[in-house]
């Protein structure tokens, strides 16, 4: 196992730059996950670290040794990382013991060694008995295995993956997605991995880091950065998040509930979490996501102090098995909510009801500008009854917050 320290590292290809001073400490045994759109730079960082691309600055380290520097690149076969593509790269004339072995030989091992030790990551990776197959006789999931044990075999004190499961069916890339955290667990070589999956991500890593533009927007473990994002950018990659523009009506303590009003025509309160470094009268988005919100009728909405109430009109209900899409229209707004079948019953499209969701639910987040590069557009559902503009909040129920008006 190694550390990786990664210090204002620069990556200019002439036309573009891809990492604008990127700093990152990977600890020994962790696994990290590098997340962004297409372009953030994610995968050009990865392939520094894996000595297939110069730097221009800052420095690469792993372990004890300074791997990349401006001007100075420890080419891929020196520097004990293993590497596991989205193509398997797997030899298809080779069985699945030769092409865990190959590396192997290439390193001098005796036969005997080279036996015990394919044995053994075979019996890591779950794939005991298949050592004569072809890759061609192996499923797609099984092909991605034999590339994590060639990569295993050698012992590097550092796994990078590429985007792994990108070529894998839905059923098969959610399967391995759990195999793969727990091969990283029970070996415990220190990981960075690649994907732009959210939920990828938040399956198998200790840390994940968010990147866009070339640089890390926030780091954390995904609980983090799904229910406190520190951005708008945050809020819309990882996860669905509902955004609703609104300013600073109150600070409440640290840990205590703020008030919020929206930027809608009836200047709704809301209120929400308190968020440290937010002054009132600031401009800011409030992120509530889908599960958070629950469907009633107005004549089933009590007065409460800790939740909160916005008049609304279902446009929508998508059903999609476990759980059911609902689309609103909330006064000027759209909104998602996701709910069980079972408390969807008896809704349909057009009807008058309301989003009701806890305080506790209500996140800020300052208005950002780097997150329009993100589209911000609800997925348009199959039947709208009602056009936005004629879509109205429901007459006779006002927002209640902490009990005001």
């Amino acid at each position: 196992m190694s550390n990786i320290t990664i210090d204002d590292v620069v990556k200019d290809y002439g036309t573009f730059v891809a990492l604008r001073g990127i700093s990152l400490h990977v600890e020994e045994g962790e696994f990290v996950s590098l997340l962004g759109p297409s372009g953030c730079g994610k995968t050009s960082l990865l392939r520094s670290l894996a000595g297939l691309e110069d730097i221009q600055g800052g420095s690469i380290t792993i372990g004890e040794k300074v791997l990349s520097r401006e001007g100075y690149t420890v080419p891929p076969e020196r520097r004990n990382v293993g590497l596991i593509f989205q193509s398997y790269a797997l030899w298809p004339h080779m069985s699945v013991f030769k092409n865990i072995a190959y590396g192997l030989s290439l390193r001098k091992w005796d036969k005997k060694r080279i036996k015990a030790r394919v044995a053994e990551v075979l019996g890591v990776v779950g794939l005991e008995g298949l050592e004569d197959r072809l890759p061609a006789q192996l499923s797609g999931g099984q092909m991605q295995r034999v590339a994590v044990a060639r990569s295993l075999a050698a012992a590097p004190g550092v796994l990078l993956f590429d985007e792994p499961l990108s070529n894998l069916d839905a059923k098969l890339r959610e399967t391995m997605r759990f195999e793969l955290r727990r091969i990283q667990k029970s070996v415990g070589t220190t990981a960075v991995y690649v994907t732009h999956d959210q939920a990828e991500a938040m399956v198998i890593s200790d840390r994940i880091v968010l990147m866009n533009g070339g640089q890390i927007v926030q780091q954390g473990t995904a609980r983090e950065l799904y229910e406190t994002p520190e951005s708008e950018f945050a809020a819309k990659f990882v996860g669905f998040s509902n955004l609703l523009p609104a300013r600073i009506e109150s600070v409440g303590a640290t840990g205590g509930i703020s008030t919020y009003r929206l930027d809608s025509k009836d200047s709704q309160l809301v209120a929400g979490r308190v968020r440290h470094g937010l002054a009132t009268g600031e401009q800011v988005m409030l992120s509530v996501r889908p599960e958070c919100i629950r469907i009633k009728r107005l004549s089933e909405v009590d007065s409460n102090d800790s939740v909160v109430a916005l008049p609304s009109r279902i446009r929508d209900i998508v059903y999609a098995g476990n759980l059911c899409d609902v689309f609103l229209t909330v006064g000027e707004f759209k909104a998602r909510a996701q709910v069980l079948p079972t408390e969807i019953e008896g809704f349909s499209p057009g009807e008058e009801v309301c989003a009701v969701f806890d305080s506790r639910s209500v996140w800020p987040v300052p208005r950002d500008v780097s997150a329009e590069d993100l589209d911000d557009t609800l997925p348009a559902p199959a039947a709208a009854v009602a056009s936005d503009e004629a879509a109205s909040a429901a007459p006779g129920l006002e927002t209640t917050v902490l009990g005001q008006k």
